[in-house]
């Protein structure tokens, strides 16, 4: 049987977790059940930039964004790294 410790600070090393990997535990009396969770990918659409003739990246004509829409993208980028 594998065993861990908990230091100081509670935390534990898994030996075949990866940094960044999410778990959600369980407690069940004297017993916990770690379970790996994936996060929800959500369909974002992509959208190229154009080269403006002043050198400049702009969006596509026809495409439009607003302040919202562009910090909802934003946020969910950083969120997902």
């Amino acid at each position: 049987m594998d065993t861990v410790k908990v230091n100081n600070a509670k935390r534990v090393r898994l030996p075949d977790a990866k940094p960044g990997d999410v778990l959600a535990y369980e407690i069940n009396g004297n017993k916990i059940m770690l379970t790996p969770v994936k996060p929800v990918e959500e369909d974002v659409p992509l959208v190229k930039l154009v080269k403006g003739p002043n050198g400049l990246y702009r969006l596509p004509d026809g495409v439009k964004l607003s302040r919202e829409e562009i910090r909802r993208a934003i946020r969910a980028d950083r969120d997902f790294r």
